[in-house]
């Protein structure tokens, strides 16, 4: 009986496929949605707290993504050990405690510790990679749907809202318990989850041995994967560098928090239709012009910021950075299918994320230091569409190199069809 189970498995109910796909979502909205939604909200009572400069305050987020980022690596061993249920259920516990500490913080050092070690570590474990493997492993000939269903960006368009309201009513610390609330929510259904039957591990190609010529030095010395880890780094630090400073932001404008709290909820809202929008961008540009438009589009937000202060351009601009946010990541695996092949995809994410932590862990305080030094956010605005720039041509340059390298293989293609056939 149990070996039935598998892609003939009922799609409805909670232990039936569609069950496993609603927890992949859950566990993905819950652990980046109160990370982005709720840290990001919170910058300024952070920094209230604790009387901290800018850039200190948003160490949080940075440090919160560090370790999720750094730890992918691990959470896959650890998945292939202990299987989904045990990682995913001690991720949940693990970050729940975390944002625990957060409210009992008595000082900047402790709670940017339990953004480090705990929140960060946590969410690695059950809201970065697992819920792909989840979804995907579950429905592996519809993965493309069901990982932008996985991955749809649904909290952190309604935890900004929800933490403003918390927090002047009751508190910082009722915010961060609030949110360890939501994750002793998740918990019971994340002891739920069940690991992909093995025939749907064979689908998908899991249990297949790595592709020959895909080592990590030989992607390591691909120049096209390090172009890859530089325009990919600096759209994720810029996405990261927005949730993190749109309260100061439009508070420096004289815009409410509440209405900064919902420039927050527009930029969560537009990163659904980016997320949505970015496969099919894909087939149609390609994926390396789609990530080119992104880094335009991120570039044309912050040039709008820096020019006024007037609203409706305020919230065209945080449309614009969760539009161009949410279209990186399907880009980007795209794009190392299209360079290294598709059993390369998990070995060459893995390094391009612990690679590109510089970016990610930096941008965003960078921006709060550059604030701090200069009185004001025009430096960092200067700072963030030039690099935003860089990305664009980055893009746009592998773009015609991957459109010339098919040309001239589809022309080396003929020439040995030509050559071959007889007389």
């Amino acid at each position: 009986m149990t070996d039935q189970m598998g892609a003939d498995q009922p799609a409805m109910g909670l232990q039936g496929r569609g069950g496993m796909l609603l927890r992949a979502m859950l566990a993905q909205n819950v652990g980046t949605g109160c990370a982005f939604g709720g840290l990001g909200v919170s910058v300024l009572a952070l920094q209230d707290r604790f009387q901290s400069s800018l850039g200190m305050a948003t160490m949080g987020l940075s440090l919160t993504v560090f370790s999720m980022t750094a730890l992918g690596p691990v959470t896959a061993g650890l998945i292939s050990r202990c299987g989904l249920r045990s990682v995913m259920s001690v991720g949940v516990v693990t970050s729940l405690l975390g944002y625990v500490a957060l409210a009992y913080a008595s000082t900047m050092p402790l709670a940017l510790a339990a953004c480090a070690l705990l929140i960060g570590p946590g969410a690695a474990l059950f809201a970065a990679l697992p819920p792909a493997v989840l979804a995907s492993g579950w429905y592996p000939d519809e993965r493309g749907k069901v990982m932008g269903i996985a991955y749809l960006p649904l909290f952190v368009t309604f935890i900004p809202l929800l933490g403003v309201s918390i927090i002047q009513r009751y508190g910082l610390t009722a915010f961060y318990l609030s949110i360890s609330a939501i994750h002793l929510l998740l918990l019971p259904l994340m002891l739920g989850v069940k690991d992909p039957p093995a025939e749907c591990r064979e689908e998908q190609g899991i249990v297949e041995t790595p592709a020959q010529g895909s080592g990590p030095f030989l992607i390591l010395g691909s120049a096209l994967f390090w172009l890859i880890v530089l325009g990919d780094g600096i759209l994720n630090g810029t996405a990261i560098a927005g949730s993190a400073h749109m309260l100061p932001i439009v508070e420096g404008y004289g815009v409410s928090v509440e209405t900064g709290a919902i420039l927050l909820s527009v930029s969560g809202a537009s990163s659904i239709v980016g997320s949505l929008l970015a496969g099919y961008a894909c087939d149609r540009l390609g994926s390396a012009k789609t990530l080119a438009l992104a880094a335009m589009g991120f570039a044309l937000a912050w040039l709008l910021i820096a020019a006024t202060g007037w609203l409706p351009v305020l919230t065209l601009s945080a449309f614009l950075i969760g539009l161009c946010g949410a279209a990186v990541f399907p880009p980007v695996s795209a794009l190392v299918v299209e360079v290294f092949g598709i059993d390369a995809l998990p070995k060459v994410l893995g390094l391009v994320g612990v690679m590109t932590l510089p970016f990610t862990f930096m941008m965003a305080p960078a921006t709060g230091w550059l604030h701090d030094l200069s009185g004001g956010y025009g430096s960092a605005f200067a700072a963030l569409i030039a690099t935003c720039l860089v990305a664009a041509a980055t893009f746009l340059g592998m773009s015609r190199h991957l459109v010339r390298k098919a040309a001239e293989d589809a022309d080396l293609a003929s020439a040995a069809l030509s050559t071959a056939k007889p007389g």
